[in-house]
């Protein structure tokens, strides 16, 4: 089967990404399919580039960052890293393209056909690319903390801690899950509105011409002490020294 050049994962295809991440070899700790959508989100819209190479290695293992899976072949090891590329392209595309389109990868409680978000392993997920880039983050999640406080309260142990003392109704739960959207287009508008500013403020700036403070006038005095205007004296094209 061959892959896709671009464009979003088929149902197939996120299945299969997710049976590897659950059933391959030398990963014990890895992200499920949410988690990873959740930490790709956040990569993708987050303050400043991380590139594959930083952030992979917590796919495979969440909690350490060190274990990696054992591939069957070249060609299953492409095709994995094709898919993990893929999906956060698609993501970073829709969110700067097309930001209305732009759903998060949710599990659900199929509830006797009433099905229940689950939100906890995509914001989890989330967060822990927030933690890649702490210090980034902080006008967001300590100046801001209203934009992300969804995500905080479904994706860290002091979040848990609260949802316990909460004791949210379904309804509200259902209403959280519905915003997330939002709030997820609102946190890569933040980023991509202070990246802009970041462009603009570097194209003012601009280099001053550099002078020379020792440069004589051509109208003033020469400063060989004749008393004579400097272009009449070794300022003419034939006594320039």
């Amino acid at each position: 089967m061959n892959i896709q050049a671009e464009g979003p994962l088929t149902d197939a295809e996120i299945s299969e990404l997710d049976k590897f991440l659950m059933d391959a070899e030398g990963i014990e700790n890895s992200m499920d399919i949410s988690t990873l959508d959740g930490f790709l989100t956040a990569i993708v819209c987050g303050p400043k580039t991380i590139l594959p190479s930083e952030w992979i290695r917590w796919v495979w293992d969440l909690e350490n960052g060190e274990d990696a899976p054992e591939f069957a072949s070249q060609a299953q090891a492409k095709r994995i890293l094709g898919l993990l590329m893929r999906h956060a392209n698609d993501i970073a595309s829709t969110l700067h393209r097309e930001p209305d389109q732009y759903e998060p990868l949710l599990m659900e409680n199929p509830n006797d056909g009433d099905p229940i978000p689950i939100l906890d392993e995509w914001c989890s997920g989330f967060m822990k690319a927030v933690l890649l880039d702490s210090t980034g983050w902080l006008p967001i999640t300590v100046g801001n903390p209203e934009l992300i406080s969804t995500i905080t309260l479904y994706g860290t142990e002091e979040g848990w801690e609260l949802l316990k003392r909460k004791s949210l109704s379904l309804d509200e739960h259902k209403a959280l899950a519905e915003g997330l959207p939002g709030t997820v287009r609102k946190i890569h508008a933040h980023w991509l509105e202070q990246r802009r500013g970041s462009i603009a403020r570097e194209s003012a700036v601009r280099r001053e011409p550099v002078r020379n403070p020792n440069k004589v006038g051509r109208n003033d005095p020469c400063p060989c002490g004749s008393g004579k205007k400097f272009k009449q004296c070794h300022g003419k094209s034939d006594q320039l020294h």
